[in-house]
């Protein structure tokens, strides 16, 4: 995904980089910090950039400090996050959170991931009673057993607290942990350790008013990083789409390295927003399916927060 409109767009699955898709923003401004899971990360840096309120572009670069939390100094007012570079390789999951909390409190229980359900935590009793509520937030564990510990919050059903998180954890959180939940991004360590994060379509800028309508087009991947059991019939889905201002397509095959000359290039596939069986019917272990995402942007358009969230569904034995 390049940052701008020249340079090749697309190819291979690049596993170090991964694109966030939630809304980073929240009302207000905040300041933010970085933190690690491990107490070993104290020598690598971590690059964040966003805006603040006034759409002025921001940066600032802060040293990891193990499992103690470094704040921003010189930009405290953050209004969005855009991209953050984690410099080399660490031992634990590293975040950028919102130093202001969306909840925290002492969480009811967890759950390892078993065969049927993917890991999660059970937060207060006190917590949203609204599904969704804490979608793609980052949820770190502050204190009690498994402490240390960061996730990112990918489900949530306010009936009864559940949150579910990314991947499994290293030690079942239960009545003792306490957790803070917050905006953010996680550098995940496993399956693949990431170190650049970004919005999709970062830095994409709208032609003035005088001018035609604009589409960027921006190259990721779904993986299955299951070592043995196949996604079977899988689908890929749009889900959301607050602006409706993105459609998507697959690439023609499983595992492929299509590129195009820039992210203004159309890659010659057809874009909408109905659900896409992956070609071949099944995403076995281990493969991955291209998907690009179409932003169309009319000429003269302001500056504006935008979204989209995908998903892939499907069975498996």
């Amino acid at each position: 995904m390049p940052e701008s409109d020249s340079g090749t767009s697309g190819g291979a699955i690049a596993t170090s980089e991964a694109p966030v898709f939630q809304y980073i923003s929240v009302t207000g401004t905040w300041n933010v910090q970085v933190v690690s899971s491990a107490g070993g990360a104290t020598t690598q840096t971590v690059t964040v950039t966003g805006r603040r309120a006034s759409g002025v572009e921001i940066s600032e670069v802060k040293t990891l400090n193990g499992t103690t939390v470094v704040p921003m100094t010189t930009e405290t007012s953050w209004e969005r996050l855009l991209k953050a570079v984690k410099s080399a390789t660490t031992t634990g999951d590293v975040c950028v959170e919102a130093v202001t909390t969306t909840r925290s409190n002492t969480a009811q229980g967890g759950a390892a991931q078993s065969a049927s359900e993917m890991a999660y935590i059970t937060l207060d009793a006190s917590a949203s009673a609204v599904d969704d509520t804490y979608n793609g937030l980052v949820i770190r564990l502050t204190g009690g057993t498994g402490s240390g510990q960061i996730r990112s919050v990918i489900d949530y059903r306010g009936s009864d607290k559940r949150a579910w998180v990314s991947r499994d954890w290293g030690t079942v959180p239960d009545g003792t942990s306490t957790f803070k939940i917050s905006a953010g991004m996680v550098f995940e360590k496993t399956p693949h350790e990431v170190l650049t994060i970004r919005r999709i379509a970062y830095k994409a800028v709208a032609e003035a008013a005088s001018g035609s309508a604009k589409s960027i087009y921006s190259k990721i991947f779904c993986e299955n990083t299951h070592a043995t059991l196949a996604l079977l019939a899988a689908t890929i889905g749009e889900t959301a789409d607050p602006t409706s201002n993105f459609t998507f397509a697959l690439a023609a095959a499983v595992d492929d390295s299509v590129s195009v000359a820039s992210r203004i290039t159309d890659p010659g596939l057809t874009f909408n927003g109905t659900d896409k069986a992956v070609p071949g019917t099944d995403l076995g272990a281990g493969s991955a399916i291209g998907i690009w995402l179409k932003l169309l942007l009319d000429a003269g358009e302001p500056a504006a927060n935008s979204s989209v969230t995908l998903n892939a569904t499907g069975s498996s034995t």
